[in-house]
């Protein structure tokens, strides 16, 4: 069982708001608990890593680096395949549903897909219903 985490999740994870901090901790808890593993990519370290880089906040990266190297968290490399897939997803949504799946959220669907991820875990409703992997929101 593993659960993509998006990147809003790590955020939330590591640094809050409190409000979301505390229902992280507790759901991701939980399902380590459960047995469940927990996935991210580079993109999901990189966007995570932009605020620290960018005000030299050394002590915030660590605490995202630790939680990274963090029992249970596999890292995805990002190959042409899952690019050629965000590819797929993106044009699908924006020419057959719609929706309009961002670059970002395309890229990570298609890891999570890739990586053969149980579900996608986020704090997005624009991504519910979509039908490749289930979609679950933080609670």
């Amino acid at each position: 069982m593993l659960t993509y985490l998006d990147t809003c999740i790590v955020i939330y994870w590591v640094e809050g708001p409190p409000e979301f901090e505390a229902r992280a901790k507790a759901h991701l808890s939980g399902l380590q608990k459960a047995g469940y593993k927990f996935a991210v990519s580079d993109l999901t370290k990189m966007e995570c890593w932009v605020k620290p880089l960018g005000i030299g906040d050394g002590a915030l990266l660590l605490d995202y680096q630790k939680a990274f190297l963090a029992a249970n968290i596999a890292n995805l490399t990002l190959s042409s395949s899952v690019f050629l897939h965000a590819a797929d997803i993106r044009g699908r949504s924006k020419y057959a549903t719609g929706k309009n799946y961002s670059f970002v959220d395309s890229l990570h669907l298609a890891a999570a897909i890739e990586a053969g991820c149980d579900r996608f875990l986020s704090n997005d409703a624009r991504l519910l219903g979509f039908g490749d992997i289930a979609v679950e929101i933080l609670p």
